[in-house]
């Protein structure tokens, strides 16, 4: 087992509190050295990287980790929010989401930043359909129609996503915009049983279904789940399909597997394909506890 997965097991279970403790799993980790390879630091490669390694507790502490997090920010950010330009004509609800819940989770210490991502997923994404689009950047309308009658999922799952980490963040101040808008956002997440479309009863995306750790811009399953859990929802009687479907996936071995298919550019695999998945199913076991 990696230390990485060690170090995750045991800050989760509250025995190692700090960066000291946790120095020497981190320096002993062959999948971090793997994430702390130099590449291309193009922004949404920045971007994908920053998102696996923010699930090692305690690498924003690493000095490489805090420059590609400056990096990241300075080239994404514009005065609305983050976009994969930098420019705000390019702002998409999936990677502002993202961008900014990286830098709540990783500790990024510019909180106007920060706030400036929250501030346009409170203005402008919607949860609900049959709502106006407010944003008219062009890529918004280029990529898919974020905001269409029907918004689009995923942006709208990153979206909660973020708000809920700063939410439970040191940086939340009570906000009943916010909260508004997290609730109503994870309703209509509810309402889609997780990852069902409400006229067809088909999965919402063909990867929405796929066994995936860590997660990328196209969310699965896993993923939403986790979100209901941290905000107190995995009960409500309409996550008991997509827990069912995670559950038939367990091997007899009592491992899960992640799948083949699609990787960002410069993706790390935590697990590898058709093996027992540590990582993945731990990511499981901390859902059902």
């Amino acid at each position: 087992m990696d230390t990485a997965l060690i170090l995750k097991q045991k800050y989760d279970r509250g025995e190692i509190h700090g960066f000291d403790e946790a120095l020497a799993y981190l320096e002993s980790s062959e999948v971090l050295s793997e994430l702390l390879l130099d590449f291309h630091m193009e922004t949404l490669n920045l971007l994908n990287r920053l998102n696996e390694i923010k699930e090692i507790p305690f690498v924003g502490h690493l000095e490489k980790v805090k420059e590609w997090l400056k990096i990241l920010a300075d080239q994404s950010f514009c005065d609305q929010g983050f976009s994969y330009s930098g420019k705000g004509d390019d702002i998409l609800a999936c990677y502002n989401a993202m961008i900014t819940n990286i830098l709540i989770e990783l500790e990024y210490p510019d909180l106007d930043k920060i706030k400036r991502g929250i501030e346009w997923i409170l203005k402008h994404q919607n949860v609900k359909r049959g709502q106006e689009n407010t944003f008219k950047g062009s890529s918004i309308l280029k990529y898919g129609g974020c905001m269409k009658q029907v918004p689009c999922y995923i942006g709208l799952v990153k979206s909660m996503i973020a708000l809920s980490s700063y939410k439970k963040s040191s940086l939340y101040i009570e906000d009943p915009i916010l909260e508004e808008k997290l609730k109503t956002g994870l309703e209509y997440v509810l309402s889609h049983k997780v990852f069902i479309r409400q006229h067809t009863d088909e999965p919402i995306t063909k990867d929405i279904t796929k066994m995936m750790f860590p997660y990328f811009y196209k969310t699965n399953i896993l993923e939403i789940l986790k979100l209901l859990k941290e905000n107190s929802l995995l009960e409500d009687p309409r996550c008991q399909r997509a827990q069912s479907y995670i559950l038939k996936k367990k091997h007899k071995d009592g491992y899960y597997r992640i799948n083949a298919g699609y990787r960002p550019k410069f993706w790390v695999d935590f697990d590898t394909v058709k093996a027992p998945g540590l990582w993945i199913s731990y990511e499981i076991e901390r859902l059902f506890q």
